[in-house]
């Protein structure tokens, strides 16, 4: 009975980590910039939850070919030149003036996963000079996860975040949140697309947000039943 009972545990805990702790593309920068000092930045694909940082060779599909994107205040978007660094990219900006930058990834791959449309995004913020609320209201996204707290939180704060979509809110999405020491948690958003958690923890944090839609559709000439969005943010708590 008691092996019965542990082989029971082990494929429940299997199950559990295969479908809550997928890959995920995510960018790495620090929160807070200054103005006419280069701000250094990264960007991975893998499991952070469990530090698996894929080799850029083993990305799935066409990930590699994304482009990052920097959105000064009152500015277009540009791109970041990147460098291939063997496990991750790396990049960097110098910020002209104060104020909130973001740094945008959006990747739908050109393969499909059986007959799954998947698509990887990634939105982190860096402030420059004095800090304030964050305005995510110029960034719009398929899907995005927006910070409603600092970006540099304090260990033991409760803290927000909310999942919108092309600028609406996301009701009752799943939300990861994953800690740089293994720590994994998934929470589901409430009505107005806000989740709420504790920084047990300092250190570095990830949050995933996740739809999955059984709607039919076509993706580079091929047809799909159903698509997959996750989107990440990236945070320090001190």
């Amino acid at each position: 009975m008691k092996i019965l009972v542990s082989l029971f545990t082990f494929l429940a805990v299997l199950f559990y980590c295969n479908s809550s702790y997928a890959h995920a593309l995510w960018i790495e920068s620090a929160p807070y910039g200054a103005v006419n000092q280069s701000h250094e930045i990264k960007v991975y694909y893998g499991e952070y939850v469990t530090n698996e940082r894929d080799l850029i060779e083993k990305w799935y599909s066409d990930v590699k070919d994304f482009t990052l994107l920097l959105h000064a205040p009152g500015k277009a978007p540009v791109q970041v030149q990147l460098t291939n660094k063997g496990d991750h990219f790396s990049g960097s900006f110098q910020p002209a003036e104060q104020g909130t930058y973001f740094l945008s990834v959006v990747k739908a791959p050109k393969d499909l996963g059986g007959q799954t449309k998947y698509e990887f995004s990634s939105l982190v913020p860096v402030i420059v000079g004095k800090s304030g609320k964050l305005d995510y209201s110029a960034i719009k996204n398929p899907l995005q996860v927006e910070l409603q707290n600092s970006a540099n939180a304090k260990k033991g704060a409760s803290l927000q975040a909310k999942v919108t979509s092309e600028g609406k809110v996301v009701p009752h999405a799943k939300v990861s949140v994953f800690s740089s020491t293994g720590w994994g948690k998934e929470f589901v958003a409430d009505v107005n697309g806000v989740v709420t958690f504790d920084a047990l923890w300092s250190g570095a944090y990830v949050l995933e947000a996740s739809t999955f839609v059984e709607k039919a559709g076509e993706h580079g000439g091929k047809p799909y039943a159903s698509s997959w969005q996750g989107s990440t943010t990236f945070f320090e708590v001190k």
